[in-house]
């Protein structure tokens, strides 16, 4: 009898996790559209959604230790739309090493995110509304600098990352991506960085009290998406074949969403890369199947808008109950 109830509890513990739903989800989707569309389990169509995964992927991976924090950031579009725009830039008009040129772009956005975290931390503006305001001021700067236009004229070897892949079948982008996914989940796991990370997001007068110097914590929180959306502004780059004025934007809150629904809690203190990895995956197959299905785009918006709302509102229940 007592064998019988242990397995329940774990069968129930199980189910309650959410890296395991999303993962039951995502099968279940990935074999409905396999079985019942032409070209959804085609190779190209594949190599397709992991690339779309890839670029929305970091982003998600950025967000995710931004909202453990408690904090939240909307410019990470926006900053990866920089990234994108200065390195098209240089690699087209300076004649300069293309290392530098990669080395440049990053650094740009590590300022950005930085200067987030001074914002955020230092002038005590709301996360939401210092990232909205950062967003709009590079929005301008990259149309200030490409005079609105389209640039080209990137690097090769950027051109070739875009459409490579390893064996003939995982994306360049995706390896990427994944890459950074590990990283991250290893600093959050295992380093002194990641736990007090999760000890500002429970509360910073707890952090404080615990000798955690929280100031330094949030720049290098802020500084560190900042170099994510640097390296995803590469990869956008590599993606499009250009830089667009509009570069970036549609990933925030795509991104957020990911988070979210991997489990991260806009309270803070809760989040993890494995969530946030299936939770991509969840928002991209969602409408790359819909695609397949011949959905109507704007229905897809609806249902990726159900999708946070469903989300954020089940984080809000789970953290009433703890209170």
């Amino acid at each position: 009898m007592s064998n019988t109830k242990s397995a329940k509890n774990s069968y129930k513990n199980l189910f309650q996790q959410t890296e395991f739903t999303l993962g039951v989800i995502i099968v279940l989707l990935f074999v409905i559209a396999s079985v019942f569309t032409d070209n959804f389990f085609s190779m190209y169509n594949i190599t397709n959604l992991m690339k779309q995964c890839a670029i929305t992927g970091v982003l998600a991976v950025a967000q995710t230790f931004i909202i453990i924090t408690g904090g939240i950031d909307i410019s990470g579009g926006a900053i990866t739309g920089l990234s994108c725009m200065v390195l098209a830039l240089l690699q087209r008009d300076t004649g300069m090493n293309f290392w530098l040129t990669l080395v440049i772009a990053i650094i740009v956005s590590i300022a950005a995110g930085f200067i987030n975290g001074i914002i955020v931390h230092d002038f005590k503006v709301p996360p939401m509304i210092a990232t909205l305001g950062m967003s709009t001021i590079i929005r301008g700067i990259i149309k200030i600098i490409s005079n609105a236009l389209t640039v080209s004229g990137l690097d090769e070897r950027i051109l070739n990352m875009g459409n490579s892949s390893i064996f003939g079948i995982i994306p360049t982008l995706a390896i990427i991506w994944l890459l950074v996914a590990l990283a991250i989940f290893l600093v959050l796991k295992y380093t002194i960085f990641g736990r007090n990370l999760y000890v500002i997001g429970s509360g910073i007068n707890v952090a404080k009290l615990s000798g955690i110097k929280v100031r330094k914590m949030f720049l290098s929180v802020y500084a560190l998406a900042g170099l994510l959306y640097g390296i995803a502004g590469i990869m956008l780059a590599a993606r499009v074949q250009s830089a667009l004025p509009t570069g970036g934007e549609g990933y925030d809150m795509s991104a957020i969403a990911a988070a979210v629904i991997g489990g991260a809690s806009l309270a803070g203190g809760r989040g993890a890369i494995a969530g946030t990895l299936l939770g991509t995956i969840l928002m991209v197959l969602i409408n790359n199947a819909g695609v397949q299905f011949g959905l109507n785009t704007h229905v897809l918006e609806i249902t990726s808008g159900v999708l946070i709302v469903f989300a954020v509102t089940m984080d809000m229940l789970k953290n009433r109950k703890k209170a």
